[in-house]
């Protein structure tokens, strides 16, 4: 199956060519055909924490050890299979790489779908390996709409789980890049767990950020020293700005925790030492499969399906969802994340 790949330099990431591909499945392995896949500020988290500790780089391999492969999530379709329990023009959900192609050497199958056991991808995060079934879902909104939310609308779910402690001790949560996709599936689960989480956001994403209904305050970086400075707070981090983050340590002398969990802002100065606590990475994943086994995998799914369905009702009157093809507007796209240069109120689709 002839396609492409794009690759990125690791070291500038806006340099981006496009390599052949062809490939063939061997005894044990199907290739997929990437359907639609979602581009976020998300993915651009990836290729900038591409390296260690979370090796994002490693899941894709490119044919240059200085360049590496954004992974993107979304639908595809297995076109050949040489697995006995993986029928061709099988639909599937799952962690893709920016390509036409991804061959996959599928286990044992489970509630009906599988992980990739390719050798490269043991020792990676178990819950990037996943891949479900999704023939069920026909609908191209609804397949856009997944592609854009459901992993991170995951993070955001297991992300407000685990400040549940501070929300029970009235912690005021703040919130930066609050515009961003996995910041406002956050808000969303604060406030369904009654929480009253503040935003901060670019002043030109504030009004959007207020009409959708998820913060109880919101504020633009320039007002950030109107929060309380004594009140019990924890800071959630998005933006991954230094500066930024190094004003609201010095302002919230209330302040017990500081949770790293993007880098919208990826290209700002890294922070000098900061007041207060130290902040720490939340990694999604780990936070996700203790909850899976907190509560069993069946039940965690249909929780986090429930929550995802009320969050996705709420999306006709926020979001504009875009489509682009091809590398060329692949590379249009991803460029426009780099730069933050995308609308806040966009939802942008890839179909290679």
């Amino acid at each position: 199956m002839t396609g492409y790949s794009i690759e990125r330099s690791r070291q500038d990431l806006g340099d981006w060519r496009s390599v052949p591909l062809d490939l063939q499945p061997d005894d044990g392995e199907v290739v997929a055909r990437v359907d639609l896949v979602a581009l976020t500020s998300n993915n651009v988290t990836y290729a900038v924490h591409g390296g260690p500790p979370l090796f994002y780089w490693n899941f894709f391999p490119a044919t240059d050890a200085a360049r590496g492969v954004v992974p993107v999530w979304g639908y595809a379709t297995v076109i050949a299979s040489r697995a006995p329990h993986v029928a061709e023009g099988s639909r599937l959900y799952g962690y893709w790489p920016s390509a036409t192609h991804l061959r996959l050497k599928p286990g044992a199958t489970k509630a009906g779908g599988f992980s990739d056991t390719a050798a490269h991808r043991q020792g990676l995060a178990a819950v990037y390996n996943n891949y479900r079934p999704a023939d069920h879902v026909t609908d191209p909104d609804t397949q856009a709409l997944n592609a854009l939310f459901q992993p991170l609308y995951g993070t955001g779910f297991v992300l407000a789980h685990s400040l549940a402690g501070d929300v029970a001790a009235g912690r005021q949560i703040i919130l930066t890049s609050a515009s961003s996709k996995t910041a406002l599936s956050t808000a969303f689960n604060l406030r369904r767990a009654g929480a009253r989480p503040i935003g901060l956001t670019s002043a030109g994403n504030r009004d959007f950020v207020e009409r959708t209904g998820f913060y109880d305050r919101v504020l633009a970086y320039d007002a950030v020293e109107q929060l309380d400075s004594a009140a019990p707070a924890v800071l959630v981090d998005f933006a991954g700005n230094g500066a930024l983050k190094a004003r609201l340590h010095a302002h919230l002398s209330g302040l017990s925790a500081s949770h790293i969990v993007g880098d919208t802002d990826w290209n700002s100065p890294a922070e000098a030492e900061l007041a207060g606590p130290r902040p720490a990475l939340f990694f999604a994943p780990s936070a996700w499969e203790a909850r899976a086994r907190e509560i069993g995998p069946a039940a965690f799914d249909a929780e986090l399906a429930q929550s995802l369905s009320a969050f996705l009702e709420t999306t006709p009157r926020w979001l504009t969802v875009e489509t682009v093809t091809g590398p060329d507007g692949y590379a249009r796209a991803f460029g426009d994340l780099l730069a933050n240069r995308a609308p806040a109120n966009l939802g942008l689709v890839w179909k290679p």
